[in-house]
């Protein structure tokens, strides 16, 4: 899997994350991303602290979108095919990488901003659960960044969206 790709679904994931945790638009009962996380999981976590906020709050959007979408022969955000999760978790081990992530998280409007970069531009209105194909690598960046528009414009517009892909047969 391509390695930008990867980076695009770790920075999809935190920026959703944040955006959707019970500080911002409420979709899910976590503040892992928010400030006040920083003091509670760095005494623990003290290296790893990043790495303990992407975790938290990544569980708790799965747990929320599994419940909408399902769970089984279908994929989302939050729940990949292994080998992109397993890319995920090594992308985010880098440094350089975390202080790029960190500076869109520094607030609501920065990380609204982002995700607005990261879309394809507008789309329909779909409340709920929303499918975008079949998943397969060769369009997952484009499928990320329909995704990326979806929760734009849930976010923007105060509605809850649940992208997902098929499990290619």
């Amino acid at each position: 899997m391509n390695n930008d790709v990867v980076k695009v679904i770790v920075e999809l994931r935190l920026l959703v994350g944040f955006l959707g945790e019970k500080s911002q638009s409420n979709w899910w009962g976590s503040n892992f991303i928010g400030t006040s996380s920083e003091a509670f999981l760095s005494p623990v976590f003290s290296r790893t602290t990043m790495l303990a906020r992407y975790h938290g709050v990544c569980e708790a959007a799965m747990l929320v979108h599994d419940e909408h979408i399902g769970v089984g022969a279908n994929y989302h955000l939050y729940r990949m095919p292994d080998s992109a999760e397993r890319a995920a978790a090594k992308a985010l081990a880098d440094t350089d990488f975390q202080e790029q992530l960190l500076e869109v998280l520094s607030s609501s409007e920065a990380a609204q901003t982002r995700l607005g970069e990261l879309a394809t531009g507008d789309t329909v209105k779909v409340e709920g659960p929303v499918i975008l194909g079949n998943y397969a690598d060769a369009d997952l960046n484009q499928q990320l960044r329909q995704s990326a528009s979806h929760y734009s414009r849930a976010f923007k517009e105060g509605y809850k969206c649940f992208p997902y892909m098929r499990e290619a047969e």
